[in-house]
């Protein structure tokens, strides 16, 4: 089963999510709390960039 692309790289105010559910990602400036491809769990890949 191939795995899922990253989406394109993410605008600077947007961050990267993935749903623990399908493995779908996204990238939101939002912060959403459920999958559009099957309404499971997100999780924010995103990490806080070091000062």
């Amino acid at each position: 089963m191939p795995t899922p692309s990253d989406p394109a790289p993410c605008d600077l105010d947007e961050q990267l999510y993935e749903c623990l559910e399908c493995g779908a990602r996204l990238c939101s400036a939002e912060s959403p709390t459920c999958c559009p491809e099957c309404e499971g769990t997100l999780r924010n890949l995103s990490r806080p960039r070091p000062e």
